[in-house]
C-alpha cells in the first residue's frame, strides 16, 4: 500500500501518470476514490496524486484536534516526500481551503491552483449546513439515513429525479470499505468551522487560479465561489452543470474546465 509515514502518522496516497504533476484534494468526509473519473482522464497526460485527508479513508485518523493549516502541511510533507517541487493544485469544497492554506504558507510548491465548489471562509449558510450534517451523524438515525442525509448535499436534483440512477450513487457510498468514521468526520468539521478566512488572499494574484462550481450546489452555492474568485485577483470563475459534487455527475464537462486549466501558464515562483 503506498502509505508516507513521518513522526508516526500514516498518509494513504495514489501516484500514476508521468508528466507534470496535479494533486487533488479532497473535501469534508471524503476519500480519494471520488476523484476517480479525473484520475482515469488526466492520467493520460500528467502525473496524478489523489491523497486522503487525515481522518479518512485509508489515511490514519487520529482523535484529537485538527486543522486546516495542520491539513496543508500534511500535504506539503507527502510532496517532499514525492520529491515533487511545485505541482498544479486542485481542491475540493474544504479541499480548497486546503489548497489556499498551501498555496499562501508554501508558494512555492503551488504552480496553478483549482479550487472547486469552495469558499474564502464557511458563512452563516455553510456553517448551519455542516452543523445540521454533525448532528445528524450524533443522532440515532442509521447508517443509510445518513448517508441519505448527505447525498441530498452533494448531488443534483436532475439526479434525484432520475430515482433508479440516483440509488446506484446512494449504494455506492454505502459500500466503500472505506468510510469515514464518526471522529473522524466530527474532527474533520471542526477543522473547517474553526477556519477564519484569510487576509492574504491577495498575495495569490501571480497564481494562476481557476474557480469551478456546479450551478445547481446546494452545500456551497455558486454565491460563495463568486466571493472566492473575487478574493484572488485574476482568478477566474466557471459555473459548470450539476450539483456540490459535479465532477462525478458530470465528469466530461469537468474535466474539460480542468484540462482548460491547466493549459495556461504556471506560476514560476
Amino acid at each position: 500500500m503506498p502509505t508516507f509515514t513521518t513522526n508516526g502518522f500514516s498518509t494513504y496516497y495514489e501516484d500514476v501518470g508521468s508528466g507534470e504533476p496535479i494533486v487533488f484534494i479532497c473535501g469534508l468526509s471524503a476519500d480519494l476514490q471520488i476523484w476517480r473519473f479525473q484520475a482515469m482522464e488526466l492520467v493520460k497526460t500528467h502525473r496524478v496524486i489523489t491523497y486522503d485527508n487525515r481522518g479518512a479513508g485509508r489515511t490514519d485518523a487520529p482523535d484529537a484536534p485538527y486543522t486546516i493549516a495542520q491539513m496543508a502541511n500534511d500535504l506539503d510533507a507527502l510532496l517532499d516526500h514525492l520529491n515533487i517541487e511545485r505541482a498544479t493544485i486542485a481542491g475540493w469544497s474544504m479541499g480548497g481551503v486546503i489548497a489556499q492554506t498551501l498555496a499562501i504558507a508554501h508558494p512555492r510548491r503551488v504552480g496553478r491552483l483549482l479550487l472547486l465548489g469552495s469558499f474564502v471562509a464557511p458563512d452563516g449558510y455553510l456553517n448551519a449546513a455542516i452543523s445540521n450534517w454533525m448532528n445528524v451523524r450524533r443522532s440515532n438515525l442509521s447508517e443509510e439515513q445518513a448517508v441519505r442525509h448527505a447525498a441530498r448535499l452533494v448531488y443534483s436534483p436532475a439526479l434525484a429525479n432520475r430515482p433508479k440512477v440516483y440509488e446506484v450513487y446512494i449504494q455506492m457510498m454505502l459500500s466503500n470499505p472505506y468510510r469515514q468514521t464518526d471522529h473522524g468526520f466530527f474532527r474533520q468539521a471542526a477543522a473547517l468551522l474553526a477556519y477564519g478566512a484569510s487576509e492574504r488572499l491577495s498575495e495569490l494574484a501571480l497564481l494562476p487560479t481557476t474557480v469551478l462550481v456546479g450551478e445547481d450546489d446546494q452545500l456551497t452555492p455558486p454565491y460563495l465561489s463568486r466571493q472566492l474568485a473575487e478574493a484572488i485577483p485574476g482568478a477566474r470563475l466557471h459555473v459548470l452543470p450539476a450539483a456540490h459534487s459535479g465532477f462525478v455527475e458530470h465528469p466530461d464537462d469537468w474535466n474539460a474546465a480542468i484540462r482548460q486549466a491547466l493549459q495556461g501558464p504556471r506560476h514560476a515562483q
